[in-house]
């Protein structure tokens, strides 16, 4: 039996946002802390700053808020 969930949105998640939840709300799609995610992004940030503040600020834009 498959227990697969192939449907798992992406959300921002209000609750525990440090900016805008868009980190946090990666970290619960993917099942990861979100202090890793966070870690994540700021060293790409500082590996390419132009790409990951677009990206970033593309998800905020986009991304609906997690109804709680």
């Amino acid at each position: 039996m498959n227990s697969f969930n192939s449907k798992r949105d992406w959300y921002k998640d209000p609750q525990n946002k440090k900016i805008s939840g868009v980190c946090s709300g990666l970290a619960q799609r993917l099942d990861l802390p979100v202090w890793s995610t966070r870690l994540v992004t700021i060293l790409l940030f500082l590996s390419f700053p132009f790409a990951i503040a677009l990206g970033y600020l593309i998800a905020h834009c986009c991304l609906e808020e997690k109804v709680i």
